[in-house]
């Protein structure tokens, strides 16, 4: 999820197979034969991948396969049990809204401690947290989709030149909103607690309803631009059973909404949210139009 950029491979590229016969699509030796100049490392994407793992909390295997080694699943399983052998990460397995089994990983303390310190390397902020969950198999299938989600918006950031600088999910927002909603209602009672709700939301970048009520993103990207001004996206990753109000409420507010399968699609097809123009994500929420993705 955080990048970096990645120098130049000195090595020239790996001479083409002498077998006519064509590799099966992630083969390791087909992986080798087709190396280009300038890609990454196996050591970087590693980093990169347990650095993501530890940001989400939890991350598919599929998902990390596709946004950290390049969709080969051979190497994907070469990091992840280098990293269960170490006592880094937990798999296990999830069911989705389908029915159907899929691997889920989970930092372990330890992990999470190098994690960290990968996370640091990389240019996060120091405030950036580093986790270790326990699944919730209910809701492992919509954990895993903000990961996806938030990776679109990424993408989409580095494209513009800006760095990712921390990522924030709802639990966290969530609580910084209401340490400061219970401290100013201790001190001063419940009208000055509703103030600083409204306040605390407003300085982390969340929209509050004409009812008071502060909406909130599965997840937040906070964001360094080209021209050197920080911003933030806020991420949505819309599951089937979402319901329309809500949905709505989010786009108005210009929450980044990503399809989470095809019944999410269909919902924000039928909102009219599934056809608008792509604006940038740098643009500010009230200038840019949700962008709805199938994931």
């Amino acid at each position: 999820m955080f990048d970096r950029t990645v120098e130049q491979d000195a090595r020239p590229a790996a001479p083409h197979s002498r077998n006519s016969q064509r590799l099966r699509d992630g083969h390791r030796r087909e992986y080798a034969a087709s190396r280009e100049r300038g890609s990454i490392f196996f050591p970087e994407r590693c980093a990169g991948a347990l650095a993501d793992i530890g940001v989400h909390g939890v991350v598919s295997f599929r998902d990390l396969a596709e946004a950290r080694f390049g969709g080969h699943p051979y190497t994907t399983r070469r990091a992840v049990n280098d990293w269960i052998r170490k006592g880094l990460v937990a798999e296990t397995r999830a069911t989705g809204p389908d029915g159907n089994p899929f691997k889920v990983l989970t930092l372990t303390a330890k992990g999470a401690a190098e994690a960290r310190d990968l996370a640091a390397e990389r240019g996060m902020d120091p405030a950036q947290r580093i986790r270790t969950t326990r699944i919730r198999p209910p809701e492992a299938a919509h954990d895993t989709a903000v990961y996806r989600a938030c990776g679109k918006e990424r993408l989409r950031l580095l494209e513009r030149g800006a760095a990712v600088r921390r990522i924030r999910l709802d639990t966290e927002l969530k609580s910084a909103v209401a340490r400061r909603t219970e401290a100013a209602r201790r001190r001063h009672g419940r009208r000055a607690a509703d103030a600083e709700r409204r306040r605390a939301a407003r300085e982390i970048g969340l929209p509050v309803d004409d009812a008071g009520r502060v909406l909130y993103p599965d997840a937040q990207i906070e964001y360094l631009g080209a021209d050197g001004r920080t911003g933030r996206v806020n991420v949505e990753a819309v599951s089937g059973n979402y319901r329309e109000p809500a949905v709505r409420a989010k786009a108005a507010a210009g929450f980044a909404l990503h399809a989470s399968g095809p019944a999410a699609a269909s919902l924000l097809k039928r909102l009219g949210l599934g056809g608008g123009e792509d604006r940038s994500s740098l643009r500010g929420p009230a200038e840019r139009d949700p962008a709805t993705l199938e994931l």
